[in-house]
């Protein structure tokens, strides 16, 4: 994972076919929140509104959740992450980085139900993963 300054603001997202969910953090890195979800319509739509959201929030970079197997493999769903975060590149100037989000919507769903927002909307799942997506980046820096 490259080395970055915990002093910039970073846009997290959790890939999804029919909804991207959004998260954002603070400029040093500290409080991770949900900021959102997108209904993904096409790459291309899905880049596009993920371009101007890094840019309204000021983001320094992007970090996309991998859907690894529980053995650490890649497999189909990777490769749509992947054809995604090219799109996204050819539309937002920022560095994107990738790390491992093997279990990231159940344990945003124990949250929700923790947090008494269960059953949860549309969206809010995915929104929480990409918190934790986030954190785990964050984490690791």
């Amino acid at each position: 994972m490259p080395a970055m300054s915990r002093a910039k603001r970073l846009l997290a997202i959790d890939y999804g076919r029919r909804r991207i969910g959004l998260a954002t953090c603070d400029a040093l890195g500290i409080a991770v929140q949900a900021y959102g979800f997108i209904a993904r319509e096409s790459d291309e739509q899905a880049a596009t509104v993920i371009a101007a959201v890094a840019k309204k929030e000021d983001s320094a970079g992007i970090v996309a959740g991998l859907p690894l197997h529980a053995s650490g493999e890649a497999g189909d769903n990777v490769r749509y992450v992947r054809r995604f975060l090219r799109e996204l590149r050819q539309r937002c100037p920022l560095p994107v980085y990738e790390v491992d989000e093997r279990h990231s919507s159940s344990e945003a769903e124990q949250v929700l139900i923790k947090e008494g927002k269960w059953p949860a909307k549309p969206g809010e799942v995915d929104a929480k993963a990409a918190a934790i997506i986030l954190r785990r980046y964050l984490n690791g820096q």
